[in-house]
């Protein structure tokens, strides 16, 4: 009879981290995920695992092979696990990518390319063990989640699963609940004036301002009872010259709690522009909803859970479900009847900075959570 060390023991720590470092060291930001996922590609075809490329119907230009997707026992799959290889765009025209000690640093190490590696690396360790899976198994290395989650979407109209884990860093906390999306691009309309009298028009930069500040203050943050968290990521505006502005743009983003929905959302906005136009009449102050990602609040008492709670028993890691506060990839594949989770290496606060980075020690613990995950979702039989 199979057991987890038998997958454990062909789990290698030299070739799983130099596979992190080959793919950390390919700059890969959405649209442009092709040579880090060459490098995830090679790593399987090393082990000769097959796999299939996915192509993701929006992108037509040919840089992009889409997705790929390894299956692996009988179908269909009973355990799906999920990743992106795309990070954001980078200003600087060099990666930064070093070792020191046990710590990676570089683009991408947490986010998410550490756990991308531990699943491959899980899958190999699976494949040489000589286990025979009893239900399937897939694992999925997506394109353009940094954007607006192309490659998931086309992945979940191909491939879905009772339970689906989603490698995005978590520390490898178990996160059964998941912060909802939203962006919105906000306009203000205003009348142009000379800059030396302002008077005689209406700033729409000076309004927007008061509209964004009215919008933090009623929102409050992650630590208030209302628990949102806006980020202004962009504002533009003016048209040069020594003039009054008079238009402004800005892109909003905000993450909410999970039970939260775009209408409280925009309620709040309009409240906020309320209050703003209460002491700037003169500007007229839009918005334009662009994207919604619904959060989920899990099931914590799902009879899907016995496997993945299982994986993290073998593993002497405790079982304490927290809250995934970002965006991702896991709501196309929370639905009813099945159970997604979030769970990877790595920390969100470092994620999408300068200073990213990853614990070695925490990627090759991942890599063994991720095998005993297999092992207990696809391989243990399930009277035992």
């Amino acid at each position: 009879m199979a057991v987890l060390s038998d997958i454990l023991s062909n789990i290698n720590d030299e070739r799983l981290t130099q596979l992190l470092i080959d793919a950390v060291d390919q700059y890969s930001p959405s649209y442009a995920e092709e040579p880090a996922m060459a490098i995830f590609a090679d790593r399987l075809a090393a082990g000769g695992i097959a796999f299939q490329r996915q192509p993701v119907a929006e992108r037509q230009d040919g840089s992009s092979h889409g997705n790929l997707v390894v299956s692996l026992g009988p179908g269909p799959a009973e355990l799906l696990w999920v990743g992106h290889v795309d990070t954001v765009g980078y200003s600087d025209e060099e990666q930064d990518t070093r070792l020191e000690g046990d710590i990676l640093y570089g683009l991408g190490s947490a986010d998410m390319k550490g756990a991308c590696a531990a699943a491959v690396e899980a899958v190999v360790a699976t494949v040489e063990s000589g286990v025979e899976l009893q239900r399937g198994l897939s694992v999925a290395l997506v394109v353009g989640e940094e954007e607006y989650g192309d490659g998931a979407q086309t992945l979940r109209e191909h491939l879905d699963a009772p339970l689906t884990v989603v490698g995005e860093p978590t520390g490898l906390a178990p996160c059964l609940d998941h912060y909802g999306y939203y962006e919105c691009r906000l306009s203000a309309r205003g009348t142009q004036a000379h800059a030396a009298l302002p008077e005689f028009g209406a700033s729409a930069i000076h309004d927007m301002l008061a509209w964004m500040m009215e919008i933090l203050d009623v929102a409050g943050g992650a630590d208030t009872p209302r628990g949102m968290v806006v980020n202004p990521r962009e504002i533009s505006g003016g048209a040069g010259g020594f003039v009054v502005a008079d238009s402004c743009e800005a892109l909003l983003d905000v993450h909410v709690p999970p039970v939260s929905g775009p209408d409280e959302i925009e309620d709040l906005i309009d409240q906020a522009r309320t209050r703003a136009q209460a002491t700037n009449r003169a500007t007229a102050l839009q918005y334009e909803r662009l994207f919604w990602a619904p959060g989920f609040s899990g099931q914590h008492d799902s009879d899907l859970l016995p496997p993945l709670r299982a994986a993290f028993d073998a593993r002497g890691l405790a079982w304490q479900p927290a809250v995934f506060r970002s965006h991702s990839d896991a709501s196309y594949f929370q639905r009813r009847g099945a159970l997604t989770m979030v769970c990877g290496p790595g920390r969100l606060e470092v994620a999408h900075t300068r200073n990213e980075h990853v614990e070695l020690s925490e990627v090759r613990e991942a890599a063994r959570l991720y095998a005993a995950m297999i092992f207990e979702a696809c391989i243990r039989n399930p009277a035992h």
